[in-house]
């Protein structure tokens, strides 16, 4: 099977379909992303390899990427896909992170069912730190390498589809403007959003850190 070949979903899964890369014309992805050559010793430009993703995120889903740019953009991509998806088990969205090539370390604790997973993209695209346990599940998406604006742009090709009732927010920030998401039928509801993953709040840096949080 081809390294961009979506493999089958997992068994407790919640049903996803398996899906394949959608690109535009000449072979490239319906999604915009930086042109500069790869030369990475590895996997192709350090991609991932989808596994299970919702039909509804397919325009996720990128084409065969040419740039190490291309490969941040991709895997951060389907970080957020597996993050956000509603729903999964803590240790359903593991299993997702490590079929696709993640590699990880993990944290359990002695004295209770807390557990902290750490998936590091291919080339070190993208960090995701995945908790679930005595406290409520998160599940955190940073990259170095891609800065707020960027992210901002990702996340407008992926929340609408997944949460399509979200309301847009636009944050001025240093240098730069975030986009939020957010519930607007409930006013502690969930927020996703993007900000810079070295300073805080929305500044333009080459950094980002994506959360998705409730506003209590």
């Amino acid at each position: 099977m081809s390294q961009w070949t979506v493999k089958r979903a997992p068994p407790d899964s919640g049903g996803c379909r398996q899906l394949r890369p959608r690109a535009a014309a000449g072979g490239r992805s319906t999604l915009s992303r930086p042109q500069h050559r790869c030369h990475l010793p590895t996997r192709p430009c350090g991609l991932a390899r989808p596994v299970a993703v919702s039909a509804a995120l397919a325009v996720a889903t990128p084409a065969l990427p040419q740039s190490f740019e291309e490969a941040v953009w991709a895997n951060t991509g389907l970080a957020l896909q597996y993050c956000l998806i509603d729903g999964a088990a803590g240790a359903t969205r593991a299993a997702w992170f490590r079929q696709a090539g993640f590699t990880e370390t993990v944290q359990r604790s002695s004295v209770n069912s807390d557990t902290t997973h750490i998936f590091t993209a291919p080339a070190e695209t993208v960090e995701v730190e995945l908790y679930y346990g005595e406290m409520p599940q998160h599940c955190i998406v940073t990259t170095q390498h891609m800065g707020v604006t960027q992210g901002s742009a990702l996340l407008d090709g992926l929340v609408p589809q997944i949460f399509p009732g979200f309301a847009r927010r636009v944050i001025a920030g240093t240098g730069a403007t975030c986009v939020t998401y957010e519930d607007p039928a409930n006013p502690i509801g969930l927020a996703i959003g993007v900000g810079s993953a070295t300073d805080q709040g929305c500044a333009e840096n080459g950094t980002a850190v994506f959360y998705s949080t409730y506003r209590v």
